[in-house]
């Protein structure tokens, strides 16, 4: 991975311009700082600002692991493309998620003994989404030992559910549910864009990362040897300086 501000990163950045992007953002950890509690994650008013501005010059889309519901209320209107449940949910997408939310439901029935009982005092806090669920365990005492727990917990699920972890998150996706990537192309399909353009933090935007055509541009926040993404910026504060960039690229 490169750094983005780089001279190798500004130059990709330059063969942007001129063309129709698509500008695609995760929003825990890149939109917005993580937090202990989901439900306090905020994009800064800066921020806000500037994600609003590039909308109104360019199609952008948020693709996150919450609901779309959750997502929507956290964005400015301006964004049109709100993608929900890891790429399973939003009015831009042609998708049934019917089948989706009983496997939520059979799962929620499975997995309320063993988190309920009084006897495990663990830090878990369960995010039914209703078509992908998240077990977050970022106030456990023992993270470690909580995150081993869980994995055992998870693999006695039935259905098995596809689990993709994160930073103190283990997100269980129904067997048939899609991913961002799938949601991005077809999104850039329906937006009719030359190329696009990805930023993300986490073990859900990896897939993207591995998954991306050559002329995709991607970005993780945060270096990591093992990513798969073709840039990197230092942090979530080094965002707004990016959309900055962009912004100027895309004549805001």
């Amino acid at each position: 991975m490169r750094h983005l501000f780089s001279s190798e990163g500004q130059d990709a950045l330059r063969r942007l311009a001129g063309t129709r992007v698509l500008f695609a953002f995760d929003f825990d950890g890149t939109l917005a700082p993580i937090v202990g509690q989901p439900n306090a994650a905020r994009v800064s008013t800066g921020l806000r600002r500037r994600l609003a501005s590039l909308a109104r010059h360019a199609p952008v889309a948020v693709i996150s692991g919450r609901s779309f519901a959750d997502l929507r209320a956290r964005l400015p209107a301006e964004v049109m493309h709100c993608i929900g449940n890891h790429g399973n949910e939003g009015p831009d997408l042609d998708h049934d998620a019917t089948a989706l939310r009983g496997t939520c439901a059979a799962w929620l029935t499975q997995l309320q003994g063993p988190l309920a009982d009084p006897a495990t005092d663990r830090g878990i806090m369960l995010e039914d989404k209703g078509m992908t669920l998240s077990l977050h365990y970022r106030m456990a005492r023992d993270r470690a030992a909580t995150e081993a727990w869980l994995e055992r917990l998870v693999g006695a699920l039935v259905p098995t559910p596809r689990v993709i972890g994160g930073k103190c998150v283990l997100n269980l996706l129904p067997p048939g549910a899609r991913t961002k990537f799938e949601a991005i192309v077809e999104i850039s399909t329906h937006t009719e864009v030359d190329q696009v353009f990805f930023v993300g933090d986490d073990d859900t935007d990896e897939i993207v990362f591995a998954q991306a055509p050559h002329n995709w541009i991607t970005v993780r926040v945060d270096f990591n040897s093992a990513s798969r993404a073709a840039f990197f910026i230092q942090a979530q504060s080094e965002v707004a300086a990016l959309l900055d960039r962009l912004l100027t690229l895309s004549g805001a």
